[in-house]
């Protein structure tokens, strides 16, 4: 007797409506079908550091964006499901989220809490809470414990793994997570503590490049306001347009935009580099942890998340 056929195995048309219309067991099969091309288009295809990958991942599935640009795709002239993801649907997806993108802005731990007449900062009220913001903290902190207790064993690790910089791993972790790469402890040991190291001297090097961009912050604050005052002198010169003093006034002011200009765009390159560094274990190490693939890792990463703030949703928490 001939065994019945599954629809979402052999037609990838069904596939791609049954995910459209929220099958959540389609939806299951493409991510793990699928879900390492997504992972790695904005590598393979752009250049960017595989740290933002992830990002890129998440803001794909997000509110179902890949599923509604999917909604297209009918196989027509022969053309391969992957063929049309990668090339019709992550390609218009990567340029939406580059032009979402926002640069980071930082805010000093210095800077005064707006509307406070008593002179503290932002450094003060996050080191100090107040009896309200400590009430607020402890409810939230009832809701993690919540959240995290809904969690199986491997959810668990899943999570740890991917903030390994923050988390030590406890002895149940290795073993667990040993027994579910098929490695011996010993070797288990080794694997973790070499994506540490990784991570150890990526976070060095958001040390240095964050001290970098507060030196060039200072400098060009500096710079912008001696501009700003040698302009202005100028400007009240102007009836002695040849007089030495003037022409003096007049070199230093092409000197500061020249000098404003290069360290801003040195700034600026130092920012960029900066955002392309992230601390959290990136899919591809979580894969070499767990002996498994990008796509399995990405798929489940991203269920733990739905979950999780479908979650907090219920709770009224804020994800």
């Amino acid at each position: 007797m001939a065994r019945p056929t599954d629809p979402l195995s052999e037609d990838p048309v069904a596939l791609v409506r049954a995910c459209a219309d929220g099958d959540p067991e389609a939806r299951r099969r493409f991510q793990e079908r699928f879900a390492e091309d997504v992972y790695n288009f904005p590598v393979k295809i752009y250049g960017l550091p595989p740290e933002k990958a992830a990002d890129f991942y998440v803001y794909a599935f997000e509110r179902d964006r890949i599923f509604a640009r999917l909604k297209t795709f009918e196989g027509r002239g022969g053309i391969q499901l992957r063929t049309f993801l990668a090339y019709h649907v992550l390609r218009a997806l990567f340029l939406d989220w580059q032009r979402t993108d926002r640069e980071l802005e930082t805010v000093s731990l210095h800077a005064p809490v707006g509307g406070d007449e008593t002179g503290r900062t932002l450094e003060d009220v996050l080191a100090a809470p107040e009896q309200d913001d400590a009430a607020e903290l402890a409810a939230g902190d009832d809701d993690a414990s919540a959240l995290w207790d809904s969690l199986n064993p491997e959810e668990r690790l899943d999570l740890k793994l991917l903030s390994l910089l923050e988390h030590e791993l406890t002895p149940d972790d290795h073993r667990l997570l040993a027994k579910l790469a098929k490695r011996s402890l010993e070797e288990t040991l080794t694997v973790v503590a070499e994506v540490q190291a990784a991570l150890q001297a990526r976070d060095a090097r958001v040390g240095e490049l964050s001290a970098e961009l507060d030196s060039a912050w200072g400098w060009l604050e500096l710079r912008r306001r001696e501009l700003q005052q040698t302009s202005k002198r100028l400007r009240q010169m102007e009836a002695e347009p040849d007089s030495p003093a003037r022409q003096r006034l007049a070199e230093r002011e092409r000197e500061l935009r020249t000098a404003i200009e290069k360290r801003s765009q040195q700034h600026a390159r130092t920012l960029e580099e900066l955002r392309g560094y992230k601390v959290t274990t990136s899919y591809k190490d979580i894969a070499r942890l767990k002996n498994s693939t990008v796509g399995t890792v990405c798929s489940r990463i991203f269920r733990i998340r739905q979950r999780l703030e479908a979650r907090m949703g219920a709770r009224g928490t804020e994800p």
